[in-house]
């Protein structure tokens, strides 16, 4: 069965997913503006940037990271 959760744990996992949120809220608000200041281009640039990133985390996997 599971451990008893000790106090610490919740608030790392509540900091994590406070990251995460702000991480996400950044890229759709870099989105917006990266769209807004070059136009559609600015989508294939997200979508470059998402490729990388993918690539970066699947290799980091692979390695053992």
């Amino acid at each position: 069965m599971s451990e008893p959760l000790t106090p610490a744990q919740p608030r790392s996992e509540a900091r994590t997913a406070t990251f995460l949120y702000l991480f996400a809220l950044m890229v759709v608000v870099l989105a917006v503006v990266g769209i807004l200041i070059w136009g559609l281009p600015a989508l294939g640039m997200i979508g470059l940037g998402g490729t990388v990133l993918m690539f970066v985390m699947l290799a980091a996997y692979a390695a053992g990271f």
